[in-house]
């Protein structure tokens, strides 16, 4: 009885000690669960835990862990822990939010670019300007795209609708009652937990330990991770402790309320800026991001709002400095205008405002005073009105005639002569059936698919050639005329068209010069040298040309249209276009002796026009001559000698 009375007291003694010691931290580890730590006697004998997260100290106060980082662009280094099985964390995707687009930071104002001439394109016809459709139902992740600018813009909105809703700090969150400080810190195979002096321990509820705030779950063990309380979360780190401030999970940024611990959602204003944090996941929004019903930026880098104007994909946008919001619609900065289509993106080229064309340049500002080019094309804005001018207008004391639509006549000839054309006088349905006699690359189709053809040969429908066709509309069942209409040449298949000899080449713009105007007609001949020669064609290059076709083409794109000459005409049995072009009365013709590049030079047999060629200078031409025979550059005097050349040159560009 005695030795057992000693041993009791011995064992009682221990005991008062080690509780003793566990108060002040001085022990180990605690292998008991908290529902088992009432039963003294089976633990009297383990020594109590260090801190969570350290191995022989208690935990450090209230700072946030230094793996946490305080600032943008700073990535934790300590594990996650993972998200509560009772709910899913916010670092998982969602495929119900917009993910981040792609970096763009933003880029300079453009109100201040000096671009040179914008170049968007004007509408030959005056209508509507087309752009990029609308894409309803903007997916989530996607950059608005472009849609059509057919509405009129109205008004003088210089205001983008929507705000920036700002997440107001929370104040309905309890207060964070202080641990006993007589309490410890005990840790079993389940985890760490904090034993209160009186036995008891917390559960369910937050406790701030030596000013470091922690949560303790129903089943009294620390939480760590993810949390959701309610319809909040919070983040603890390895140790336990309550993140505050920036963190990245997983490669996604969140913000924990200072104050709260509360992750953030929605836009937050943060020391003057704004970000945006998605609603159900939290995590950071960059890139293009649309919430409220319109679209925001957000730095790919920093997540910070773009306030001002964007450069993003080659197209300037321009994001409401006071909301955050993509603006749309008409648009006044820095003593410019602009239009930010529904896209965002600022409209760049011809826009019909209020019953007048508005172009913007590449900039996207509205160009009002001076010359621009665009394209080819000149224009001049009345600095006065902003618009361009039409009619004659005297600009520095000289006067310049400029289009209905704008654009500027480079170049008048003198009156009675042919003037410039803006375009080739159309041929509606006038084609040639191949009848007797007939010429031109029709013929020369035909008779390359009936295997007539030859490099000498004549393309001209003669009695081979009208026996060769009878002879295909009899084994197609078709009446056996001879004759190529448009039923037997579909029944060919020859891959041309039926109004495959209405080519004509198109004109220079409006706004060329006379020497302009000279050097496209030359060019166009000289860019055909090698094309086969055809009788009675006038292209394209692979059809081939003779002398007049070649001639005629080349006026056609210097914007000549020497009516009623033309390429149908020009395939007919007895029309000679070289002895049209000759004596058409509407241009200039000079002694030879006054030749000059650009001139027409023409040549006769027995005093009858029967060539005609382009003449380059130092006495050098371009033409074609004959089958077999290649367009090409040859001396003045060709194969007809001086004797043969006509005494007068026609000049198209007096």
């Amino acid at each position: 009885m005695k030795s057992d009375f000693y041993r009791h007291r011995r064992w009682c003694i221990a005991l008062s000690l080690a509780l003793s010691m566990g108060a002040a931290g001085g022990l180990t580890t605690v292998s008991t669960a908290p529902a088992q730590a009432a039963n003294v006697g089976t633990t009297a004998q383990q020594p109590l835990a260090p801190a969570p997260g350290q191995e022989t100290s208690q935990p450090s106060s209230g700072a946030t862990p230094s793996a946490e980082p305080t600032t943008p662009g700073a990535s934790p280094s300590q594990p996650v822990a993972p998200a509560p099985s009772e709910s899913a964390a916010p670092g998982q995707p969602n495929p119900g939010q917009p993910s981040p687009g792609q970096p763009n930071p933003a880029q300079p104002s453009p109100g201040n670019p000096s671009p040179g001439n914008p170049s968007p394109g004007k509408p030959a016809d005056p209508s509507q300007p087309a752009d990029p459709q609308p894409n309803p139902g903007q997916q989530p992740g996607a950059k608005p795209s472009a849609p059509a600018a057919s509405a009129t813009p109205t008004g003088s909105a210089t205001k983008s609708p929507g705000s920036a809703a700002i997440t107001p700090p929370r104040t309905d969150l309890p207060n964070i009652p202080d641990a006993d400080p007589k309490g410890y810190w005990l840790k079993d195979p389940k985890g760490w937990w904090w034993r209160n002096s009186d036995g008891t321990w917390p559960k369910s509820q937050w406790l701030r330990v030596q000013g470091t705030v922690y949560y303790f779950k129903a089943d009294g063990y620390l939480a760590s991770g993810w949390l959701k309380l309610d319809k909040d979360w919070y983040f603890l780190s390895g140790s336990g402790a309550r993140v505050t401030g920036w963190i990245t999970v997983s490669g996604r940024r969140y913000y924990l309320d200072p104050a709260t611990g509360v992750m953030l959602q929605g836009q937050i204003n943060l020391s003057g800026k704004y970000y945006y944090f998605y609603g159900l996941t939290g995590d950071m929004a960059t890139g293009w991001t649309k919430h409220n019903g319109v679209w925001h930026y957000y730095d790919k880098s920093t997540g910070a709002a773009v306030l001002g104007w964007l450069k993003d994909g080659g197209k300037w946008y321009y994001l409401d400095p006071s909301t955050t919001v993509m603006h749309v619609g008409p648009l006044k900065v820095g003593g410019k205008e602009y239009f930010m289509q529904s896209s965002g993106a600022a409209y760049v080229g011809w826009l019909k405002v209020g019953g007048t064309w508005h172009l913007y340049g590449s900039d996207g500002a509205r160009v009002t005073s001076g010359w621009v080019k665009d394209g080819s094309d000149w224009y001049y804005f009345n600095p006065a009105t902003g618009n361009y001018v039409t009619g004659n207008t005297v600009i520095n004391g000289t006067t310049y005639r400029f289009l209905p639509s704008g654009k500027w006549i480079g170049y008048t000839a003198p009156g009675g002569y042919l003037q410039p054309s803006q375009s080739i006088t159309s041929l509606g349905s006038q084609t040639n059936t191949l009848t007797y006699g007939m010429n031109g690359v029709k013929v020369r189709i035909v008779q390359q698919r009936l295997g007539l053809w030859y490099s000498t040969k004549l393309a001209s429908v003669d009695g081979a050639f009208q026996t060769a066709v009878r002879s295909f509309q009899r084994r197609m069942g078709l009446s056996q005329t001879g004759v190529v209409d448009k039923t037997t040449w579909d029944a060919m298949q020859t891959g041309y068209s039926w109004y495959v000899d209405q080519y004509q080449a198109a004109p220079v713009s409006i706004s060329a010069t006379r020497s302009e105007r000279i050097e496209a007609m030359i060019g166009y001949a000289y860019n055909q040298r090698g094309s086969s020669y055809t009788w009675g064609g006038a292209g394209p290059y692979g059809l081939g040309y003779d002398c007049s076709g070649l001639t005629l083409q080349a006026l056609y794109h210097a914007g000549m249209d020497p009516q009623p000459i033309n390429v149908v005409k020009h395939g007919w049995p007895s029309y000679r276009t070289s002895q049209e072009l000759y004596k058409y009365s509407n241009f200039q013709h000079v002694p030879l002796s006054a030749r000059q590049r650009g001139d027409l030079i023409f040549y006769t047999t027995d005093g009858v026009v029967t060539h005609v060629a382009i003449y380059l200078g130092d006495d050098q031409v371009i033409h074609t001559d004959w089958m077999g025979r290649p367009a090409r550059i040859e001396h003045i005097t060709v194969s007809y000698g001086w004797g043969n050349i006509a005494s007068q040159v026609v000049r198209p560009f007096p």
